[in-house]
């Protein structure tokens, strides 16, 4: 008897259509931080910048949201940590405190944080120490919204780092936050 023939199927590709091109959203940007023109590099300004306090904005903390916001499916993007430490990555609702210090906001966010002193936190409240085994510095951040999912990956060997389980209810955007000087968040392409 003759199978019949099937296609192979590549995952990797498959996966690939879940790759989204995240941009960093002025609107929302701290007047903290220095957006690149390409809008996909990020650090803390050299000094602060005269923009307009709308609702958007994040006044609070040097906190910036990712330009496209997700409400179903599956879905991920990478970044590049580069020099310094005292940055956060992950995940945000749209509602969001933006007025607020990043403590007050963190009821909404779901990150992976390194700190001063060089260790990870999962920020969750009150945020929980990580012990990694290597120091990531380009990440993937994967959000499936259904699942209600968020997971980190270090991408130079695809380890997962770290993993969210939460009940989403409403727009979900990429999220990005810096403190030190010195410190930049490059997203990739």
């Amino acid at each position: 008897m003759r199978l019949p023939f099937l296609p192979a199927v590549n995952l990797l590709s498959k996966l690939d259509t879940e790759r989204v091109k995240v941009l960093l959203d002025l609107e929302t940007a701290s007047p903290y931080l220095s957006i690149s023109s390409d809008c996909r590099t990020l650090q803390i300004a050299e000094e602060h910048q005269n923009l307009p306090d709308t609702p958007k904005r994040f006044t609070g903390s040097a906190s910036v949201l990712g330009s496209q916001g997700f409400t179903a499916g599956r879905h991920y993007w990478e970044l590049e940590v580069g020099g310094g430490n005292t940055w956060a990555v992950g995940v945000a609702l749209e509602s969001v405190q933006r007025k607020e210090s990043l403590v007050m906001a963190m009821e909404k966010i779901w990150a992976l944080r390194m700190d001063w002193d060089g260790s990870y936190t999962a920020l969750t409240m009150p945020p929980t120490q990580l012990s990694l085994q290597e120091e990531p510095r380009r990440i993937r951040v994967h959000l499936d919204y259904e699942a209600g999912q968020v997971t980190f990956y270090n991408t130079d060997n695809m380890r997962q780092i770290l993993q969210f389980n939460v009940s989403f209810s409403e727009k979900v955007f990429p999220y990005f936050w810096l403190w030190t000087p010195g410190t930049h968040i490059k997203l990739c392409s």
